[in-house]
């Protein structure tokens, strides 16, 4: 549960007086245009910035897989290496996760899992990233642009992984048609103001419209 969440970056006020709830097995996907602090909103659940005001409530115990914007790895490790999970995030070794690592980077266009990781491009790195957050033991997946640097075939197992995946999940993504077939629920940011509407993207759009309406209707009975 976020409560009251307010943040600034500059001058410039992203959220403001901002509360949800994100349940077990929710699928969420962020709305808004570029700037509007959707990452943002992404690093206070995870974490790893904190908001100006407001406060974040979680149950007790409860583990986050966070991919960020930009995922960074330790130096001269493979590429195997990097997509297992980090020793402080399992209970067991990272070698045990080898093979569903190797598995999901043959997936993921990865034919040399030996090459350095230094080697790899960013959109490379990305999908590394995004691999060692799915093999991460998690209760809620917080994924910021997970769908960037797929083609087709990549994007259909990710849709597949995450309309399995029992836990809850809260993302950005620009491809509508992922949103549409993954998320049951919808947050939208602008201007600050925050909206929460149930249902995919195509759900939230129609919803949108008949709140256009009304808010139109509304300002004329008033002029």
């Amino acid at each position: 549960t976020a409560e009251h969440l307010t943040h600034s970056y500059t001058e410039r006020l992203l959220l403001d007086d901002t509360s949800f709830s994100l349940n077990e097995n929710e699928k969420v996907g962020i709305i808004g245009i570029n700037g509007t602090g959707k990452s943002t909103l992404l690093k206070i659940l995870a974490g790893t910035v904190e908001p100006d005001n407001g406060k974040i409530i979680m149950g007790r115990n409860l583990r986050i897989g966070y991919l960020s914007q930009k995922p960074e790895f330790s130096q001269n490790i493979s590429a195997l290496e990097a997509a297992l999970p980090l020793q402080k995030d399992i209970s067991d070794s990272p070698a045990n996760y080898e093979p569903q690592a190797k598995n999901m980077m043959n997936k993921l266009g990865f034919k040399n899992h030996s090459q350095p990781i230094n080697e790899l491009s960013g959109g490379q790195r990305k999908r590394i990233a995004l691999i060692r957050t799915l093999l991460t033991p998690a209760d809620i997946l917080i994924l910021d642009e997970p769908t960037n640097h797929l083609d087709s075939a990549m994007n259909e197992w990710l849709e597949d992984y995450l309309k399995k995946y029992r836990g809850a999940l809260i993302m950005i993504t620009h491809d509508r048609y992922f949103l549409d077939r993954v998320t049951n629920k919808t947050f939208e940011l602008e201007n600050g103001r925050f909206r929460s509407y149930n249902g995919n993207y195509s759900a939230y759009m129609a919803q949108r419209e008949i709140d256009k309406k009304t808010e139109q209707r509304n300002y004329d009975n008033t002029m």
